[in-house]
């Protein structure tokens, strides 16, 4: 249960932009629907190398001898700050370029961040409970993909602003504390 509220906060930023960053762009940026795809579309690409980099990386240094517990938590810790930062850094940039980074990086950390999420759930709890346990964090972790998005639309609708919306996605991808500890 614990995995799966880590995977709630894992998730939260990924379905944020996922539903919100289009619309965003197109009314709050002034992008076209031809510039909003190429631009949200930077993240998923960023997203895919990073999963695969950061997925190498994580198993080279874990066959190296470093603690893979550690290693996964570290790039976790990592990744939701990075996230937080990002939509942050979303929200507040006018610059194409700097935009065009923030996506870049939000899609980094979201690539390391999932894979990490589901190589934890699997280290943990062993090739006879693997299965069930990554499909309950997954069950749990997904109602981030549920509740955000319509949470991010009532608060746009109450206050009339996109801000909200993306502090509140920041906010939630901080790190929990069960997950900064320790191994």
């Amino acid at each position: 249960w614990a995995m799966g509220i880590g995977h709630i906060t894992n998730t939260y930023g990924f379905y944020f932009l996922l539903a919100w960053l289009p619309l965003f762009l197109v009314q709050k940026r002034g992008f076209s629907i031809e510039e909003m795809s190429y631009y949200a579309t930077l993240s998923y690409v960023a997203q895919a190398a990073s999963a695969l980099a950061m997925g190498w990386m994580s198993d080279h240094w874990t066959r190296g001898g470093r603690s893979e517990a550690a290693i996964r938590r570290a790039m976790l810790v990592v990744c939701h700050v990075l996230l937080a930062l990002c939509i942050v850094g979303i929200l507040v940039t006018g610059d194409r370029g700097w935009l065009a980074l923030w996506l870049v990086l939000a899609g980094i950390a979201n690539g390391a961040g999932a894979l990490n999420m589901y190589a934890i759930a699997q280290m943990f709890a062993g090739p006879r409970a693997s299965g069930t346990w990554v499909g309950v964090q997954n069950g749990v972790g997904n109602i981030s993909g549920i509740v955000g998005p319509v949470v991010t639309g009532m608060i746009i609708d109450w206050t009339g602003s996109y801000a909200g919306g993306f502090w509140l996605a920041a906010a939630v991808a901080v790190p929990p504390l069960a997950e900064t500890s320790p191994p």
